[in-house]
């Protein structure tokens, strides 16, 4: 048998010719196409390395914070990454200094940490506290704490002993509440003519430049924050709304300073009310004439404010003072006692407690002098 090739016909080229070509990539594509798939494989392995980073280190410890409140570090000039990842960890901001220092050249910014006066909240991840030391968002300049039971026009006199804050700015803007996003009250919109009762009392850190604006932005957020839980509903069950809760609530901070006595105190506000009788709360005198220290006079005491509760019934037509979540806790759960009066029975604050007029006169000829 005859192997050898035969010749192509023209059937053989027809065929042929349909038959699709081979494609080629060209060069220049396949090391485009390598190059891309090199960094995204790089960018991968970034950000999985940071994430791992970031685990390995963990959240804060609270070895030296406490609870809601932050850590102060000092980052010195000079001071290597190493030298601040122990300092990091010594504080308990962070677990792993050696995770610290993995991640910071893992972002290739050791000669970027600024130095500066930090403060860290507590939790924070690692990635947070490098993003912050690559920023520079050192501390604020200064520390601020507000008593609980303080009026407006008292917290504008701490401002000014202070000396950061202006307080007649702080008293202007204060008495403008259309000027800020004031937060729902019980998850109500009273009109307002003022904010006394929602500065919330605490501690503020401020910034350089920072003035009365951003702190009363600050106490209203802070109101916001902590008064969402409160059982708001007891409100329209002692018959009240919950601004006039914020009300009664800045009378108890203003009259009792020992916390046992807070609900007692309230109890006596709303019994008094339902008899139909004034509060005759000083307090509410003191704020309307602006004598927080000084003897108040006959003509005070008489006077036709519609704060005077030794004139008028009811409640004052606002809030008297800002209270802290003790006193607004007692406003909305008061004591379930007959009390009508309370006389203070010693130098330490305490009062005694009576549904007599008798025993509370007995008591208040005895009481120490003020």
């Amino acid at each position: 048998m005859d192997y050898r090739p035969r010749k192509k016909s023209r059937e053989d080229d027809f065929w042929a010719a349909r038959q699709p070509k081979k494609r080629r990539w060209p060069l220049r594509i396949v090391v485009v196409l390598g190059f891309i798939l090199f960094f995204v494989g790089v960018a991968y392995v970034v950000d999985r390395t940071m994430d791992w980073y970031a685990d390995r280190s963990g959240t804060t410890t609270t070895t030296e914070a406490v609870a809601g409140e932050t850590i102060e570090v000092v980052i010195d000039s000079g001071m290597s990454t190493s030298e601040i990842g122990r300092l990091l960890e010594d504080k308990g901001v962070i677990q792993s200094s050696s995770g610290f220092v993995d991640l910071v050249k893992a972002r290739g910014t050791e000669n970027a940490l600024r130095p500066g006066n930090y403060e860290f909240e507590e939790g924070l991840q690692l990635l947070d506290v490098v993003d912050m030391l690559e920023t520079g968002e050192a501390a604020p300049s200064l520390k601020l704490t507000i008593p609980e039971g303080k009026a407006i026009d008292q917290v504008a006199d701490l401002l000014d002993d202070e000396g950061t804050i202006d307080g007649d700015a702080y008293v202007a803007l204060a008495e403008k509440p259309t000027r800020f996003d004031v937060p729902k009250v019980g998850g109500t919109n009273p009109e307002l003519t003022t904010l006394e009762g929602l500065l919330f009392p605490s501690t503020y850190y401020l910034y350089e430049g920072d003035g009365a604006s951003e702190l009363i932005t600050a106490q209203l957020t802070a109101f916001d924050t902590k008064t969402k839980s409160l059982a708001w509903s007891k409100a329209e069950d002692l018959g009240l709304t919950p601004y006039q809760i914020v009300i009664v609530a800045s009378l108890i901070e203003k009259e009792c300073s020992i916390a046992e006595e807070r609900a007692q105190v309230a109890a006596v506000i709303y019994n008094r009310i339902e008899a139909d009788m004034t509060l005759g709360i000083d307090a509410t005198v003191r704020y309307a004439v602006g004598k927080w220290t000084e003897d108040l006079t006959t003509s005070d005491l008489e006077s036709d404010s519609p704060y005077n509760t030794r004139v008028v019934k009811g409640l004052p037509p606002t809030p008297i003072a800002n209270p802290g979540v003790a006193a607004l806790k007692a406003a909305l759960d008061p004591a379930d006692v007959d009390y009508l009066y309370y006389v203070l029975r010693d130098t330490e604050g305490h009062h005694f407690f009576t549904a007599s007029y008798e025993e509370f006169l007995e008591a208040k000829a005895n009481a120490p002098a003020q």
